[in-house]
């Protein structure tokens, strides 16, 4: 009899587990696996499909009407282009601000200054695709305020997305890289980084919005909101990124 109660109990667990489908700017890949995982802590039965990608990619997605419930952008500008082509009901929501890195992961290149792009053995520098990823966009208007476009331009590879700039990095395809700080490993003594000077790129307001197809969707409703949570933001101030208090 307590089997067929236990079986039950299960059946009906799955009867009514919820399902979202979650697209996520690269540069969140670390921070919401944690997050995530401490929401699933009070939603047992449920599950969230994340799927990570730069935001340009996503929103294309989006706009052409990828089962998509929630979009967890790097930036404003794409979420707010869904809004203003009614692929959303509510204006996006900034959850937290992105802090750009030049990084290395080679033991023999040290980064102290953004000056150092200038090193002659350094011959591939990557770099986020500006069109699709906002990081990438803050590092070309750093390296074009900085004046330093010019003079390393010829180095530039550009990554389809954030996390391919960081894998361009750590592999040795590119002695340095333009990232997010959220993606770097702070116990590796190989790698050196700086974090860049705030003053010489627009600030990496991060955003969410539901989608139109996740407007009934209460696990992603549920979600967003659990991101937008005081919980949530000590997670992200932990990888690095700047919240409101």
């Amino acid at each position: 009899m307590k089997k067929i109660i236990l079986c039950s109990i299960l059946v009906l667990g799955m009867l009514f587990a919820k399902e979202a489908n979650i697209a996520a700017a690269a540069n969140l890949q670390y921070v919401l696996q944690e997050i995530s995982k401490e929401f699933l802590l009070t939603h047992k039965n449920d599950k969230l499909n994340i799927s990570y990608s730069s935001s340009g990619k996503a929103y294309a997605q989006i706009s052409q009407s990828a089962p998509v419930d929630l979009f967890v952008s790097a930036d404003e500008e794409f979420p707010q282009k869904l809004y203003m082509e009614k692929k959303t009901l509510d204006k996006p929501q900034i959850y937290a601000q992105g802090v750009l890195v030049l990084w290395s992961a080679n033991p023999k290149i040290k980064i102290h200054t953004l000056e150092d792009l200038d090193q002659k053995d350094i011959f591939h520098i990557a770099i986020p695709n500006p069109e699709l990823a906002p990081y990438g966009r803050a590092a070309k208007e750093v390296l074009q305020k900085t004046k330093l476009y010019d003079l390393v331009k010829s180095k530039l590879i550009n990554a389809s997305s954030i996390s391919q700039a960081h894998q361009f990095v750590s592999s040795g395809n590119a002695e340095v890289g333009f990232g997010a700080l959220s993606l770097i490993d702070k116990k590796d003594k190989k790698i050196s980084y700086i974090i860049v000077d705030k003053s010489f790129y627009a600030p990496i307001n991060q955003a969410l919005v539901l989608t139109n197809y996740g407007k009934n969707n209460s696990l992603a409703k549920e979600f967003k909101e659990f991101i937008l949570s005081t919980k949530a933001k000590k997670i992200f101030q932990k990888y690095g990124y700047i919240v409101n208090e």
